[in-house]
């Protein structure tokens, strides 16, 4: 029994014990000294720089021209170029399809001869004219002859010198001479008016033979510009009715990428202080000289691999999407074909999906910063204490991932690129000047790659 007393006894007692010398030696707490806490964060120093404007649109590459040969005049194809394939190159001039033209080459002929037939005609009344004047001028003089003579016969028949019967027949002589120049006057009026007819018959044969000859000028297909030929509809020997559609080529001097862009975004591209106005609509040369807009299109093939074109903005649409609320900008490059490596510069060849770079003007003299670094419309500035300023400032530009700030900034200022959680206005910052991120932000102001 005394040993499970002690069993239970000897615990109490060493804890008690134990309770007892803890208290007895027990320290009191440590207090510790107040630290402020600083962050470390990446800032750059701000310096009036200039910058490019510019956004970025996508399209899908089409012909500046497109042709398609539709005969005017039907027929059997007798011949057909060799190139005449879908991809095969023609050239300006080129002799591509050629129509029968028999019919029109007999219908020409004729036409020819018909016009022959009316210059003899027409000589023949002029030789007719000289003709019948010469025998008017003779009937003239026959008629005063004979004019006289029966003035004659009329006084001796007055004096009963001849007979009644003799009078008449001089009477008879007299009107026939009479009549035969009246004869040849009209015939002479005539003349004039049978000219005209003639004449009119021959313009009109002239213009029959005209309208035969163009017709079989229009039995020849030539290629009306260097092109590429896109869409074949004809074999040789086949008929071909006028108004069908033989073949059609695009053009290779020249490409355009119709891209859709929002206005605000287009505004972006825009002059900021305008000092021209039109009182009266202008032409689509005077307005990109004005707002002096250029273009770059690029074709991604790798990462690493990026072909690109100078192109130059060329118009605008119409009208706006109503679907999209967009306009469609065009951007045209010349010599699409230009520079060609096989297998390794290919050309910028139709329904290709680019990107289209759109500049407009530099502005010089703003502030550019990371878009990173704006938060909504404030800034986080390190003071020249390495203290966190939050300062609000006015956006003037969204470019990418850069902003151009139009105020609440000043020359040497650093702004903080680190985005810090929580922000806290005055707190102890650690700057360290990030100069690469200058460096790059300065290249991509101006537009130049990384």
């Amino acid at each position: 029994m005394k040993q499970k007393k002690l069993v239970i006894l000897i615990p109490v007692i060493i804890g008690v014990g134990l309770l007892i010398f803890m208290k007895t030696n027990k320290k009191p707490p440590v207090r510790m000294e107040d630290r402020e806490r600083v962050q470390a964060v990446r800032v750059i120093p701000l310096e009036r720089i200039s910058v490019v404007p510019r956004t970025t649109g996508y399209g899908y590459v089409v012909a500046d021209r497109t042709w398609q040969a539709i005969p005017e005049v039907s027929g059997q194809v007798v011949f057909m170029d060799a190139k005449i394939k879908k991809g095969y190159f023609i050239h300006k001039g080129d002799l591509l399809l050629k129509i029968d033209n028999r019919s029109y080459g007999l219908a020409e002929s004729k036409g020819v001869a018909e016009v022959m037939n009316l210059d003899a005609r027409l000589k023949e009344l002029e030789q007719s004219k000289k003709n019948t004047g010469h025998l008017l001028v003779i009937e003239k003089k026959a008629l005063v002859i004979a004019s006289q003579e029966l003035d004659r016969k009329r006084k001796l028949y007055e004096q009963q010198y001849i007979s009644s019967s003799e009078m008449e027949k001089e009477e008879t002589s007299f009107l026939a001479r009479q009549t035969s120049v009246n004869s040849l006057e009209n015939t002479l009026r005539l003349i004039p008016s049978q000219k005209k007819a003639l004449l009119a018959q021959k313009k009109s044969g002239e213009s029959s033979v005209a309208e035969r000859r163009l017709d079989v000028s229009k039995t020849e297909i030539r290629a009306p510009f260097n092109g590429r030929i896109s869409r074949v509809n004809i074999e040789q020997f086949q008929f071909a009715p006028a108004g069908t559609i033989m073949l059609e080529a695009e053009s290779i001097d020249r490409a355009e990428i119709p891209v859709q862009l929002t206005p605000q975004e287009f505004f972006k591209l825009l002059p900021r202080n305008p000092t021209k106005t039109f009182d009266q609509v202008p032409d689509i040369e005077t307005i990109r000289r004005a707002i002096g807009i250029s273009a770059r299109v690029r074709l991604p093939l790798t990462k690493e691999r990026i072909i690109e074109w100078e192109g130059m903005f060329s118009r605008t649409g119409e009208a706006m999407d109503p679907a999209t609320g967009t306009l469609t900008f065009f951007v045209t490059v010349d010599n699409p074909y230009g520079n060609l490596i096989p297998g390794k510069r290919p050309p910028l060849t139709t329904n290709m999906y680019v990107e289209v770079e759109l500049r407009g003007k530099p502005l010089t003299h703003r502030y550019v910063v990371p878009r990173s670094a704006v938060h909504t419309d404030k800034i986080y500035i390190c003071t020249p204490d390495n203290r966190l300023e939050i300062r609000p400032v006015t956006l003037e530009l969204a470019l990418a991932d850069l902003a151009v700030l139009a105020k609440g900034i000043k020359d040497g200022e650093k702004v903080v690129l680190t985005d810090l959680i929580p922000a806290v206005e005055g707190m102890k910052l650690l700057p360290k000047m990030d100069l690469e991120r200058a460096v790059q932000i300065k290249r991509q102001a101006a537009g130049k790659t990384l």
